[in-house]
């Protein structure tokens, strides 16, 4: 590996960010991120892998550098900065020296919107008697307020071999959602699909519903909807086709290790009401590692099956991936 290729990669691996939250518990674990609130006795935290859960009785140390609303006691709340203390005590900015057991509760102002997301990429070439070129890219956006919620998403995928192309796909696809309740959710979907070695020109899946948050916890998030659906598919080489369908989807994030691993998964299933094969669902799972500053590691399985491909096609496309990334 080149020297400057190497100083890339370590600071990748290894820088911290400039500014954030940081925490220490009794037992010696420290984390770095951000505070989002303490409620109950249990302090959440963000790191940059996941989100941890902490009784607040075993925090012995926190610095919070944005504005927090805090109360202490019986007072009202007071937007502040926590600056470090001895153990067990931490600075108001303003306020002074507080003991840590005598806040009570801990908050982020609001903001109109928040704005998570990711992309990721994983890249292979080869030379010599071995000839081969792949290309993955991915990424993901979320975007919320109080009633909405917005959702993006592509995928582009190439691969040669011996100069031969193997693989020329691309995906992509927007989800809206208007919650009416602070679980229930109304929802409209639509996904486009190209793939030259499946002949398909382009497949539209659209869809409409009803969705619920089942879970929304500092560990685990779960969404679920269903409703009724819309495909077309224009192939290259034979008839076009175009169903109306059921459609149901699933969406999951599961923290394995706190801060440090999470388990992912999302699927878009259209079942058609007419017709006996026609099915196609999309599949993701995968394990997502951090690594630091935001910098993730993530294997993931992907699988797009259609019970009616092209003629001469298989129905299940599966893909293996490592990739490198990152998650803001």
């Amino acid at each position: 590996m080149n020297r400057p290729l190497s100083l890339c990669v370590l600071i990748i691996l290894f820088a911290a960010p400039a500014a954030a939250d940081q925490l220490r518990l009794a037992n010696g674990d420290r984390f770095t991120g951000q505070t989002v609130s303490l409620a109950g006795g249990t302090l959440t935290f963000v790191t940059y892998g996941g989100t941890v859960q902490v009784p607040w009785a075993d925090v012995v140390a926190l610095t919070v550098d944005q504005p927090v609303m805090v109360i202490a006691g019986t007072s009202p709340p007071v937007q502040v900065t926590i600056a470090a203390g001895p153990d067990g005590q931490a600075t108001l900015q303003p306020g002074g020296l507080i003991r840590l057991g005598e806040i009570t509760a801990l908050s982020r102002p609001k903001p109109a919107m928040v704005i998570v997301g990711g992309a990721n990429a994983g890249y292979i070439t080869t030379s010599g008697n071995t000839d081969v070129n792949s290309l993955r890219l991915d990424a993901d956006v979320v975007a919320r307020t109080a009633a909405n919620r917005y959702t993006g998403n592509a995928a582009l995928i190439r691969a040669k071999d011996q100069g031969i192309e193997t693989a020329r796909t691309w995906t992509t696809g927007l989800k809206y959602d208007r919650f009416v309740t602070p679980r229930l959710f109304l929802n409209a979907s639509g996904s486009l699909t190209n793939d030259r070695f499946r002949d398909l020109d382009l497949r539209t899946a659209l869809g409409a519903g009803v969705g619920y948050q089942v879970l929304e916890t500092g560990r685990v998030t779960l969404t679920a909807d269903a409703g009724l659906g819309y495909v077309s598919e224009n192939f290259d080489a034979q008839p076009d086709d175009s169903y109306a369908a059921l459609r149901e989807s699933v969406s999951m994030t599961a923290g394995l290790l706190p801060g440090r691993a999470e388990f992912f998964h999302l699927h878009d299933a259209y079942v058609g009401v007419t017709g006996d094969d026609n099915f196609f669902m999309k599949m993701q799972n995968g394990v997502r590692l951090a690594l630091a500053a935001g910098f993730v590691m993530a294997v993931r399985h992907d699988l797009d099956y259609d019970q009616s491909p092209a003629l001469g096609r298989e129905s299940s496309d599966r893909a293996f991936a490592l990739t490198l990334g990152y998650r803001f």
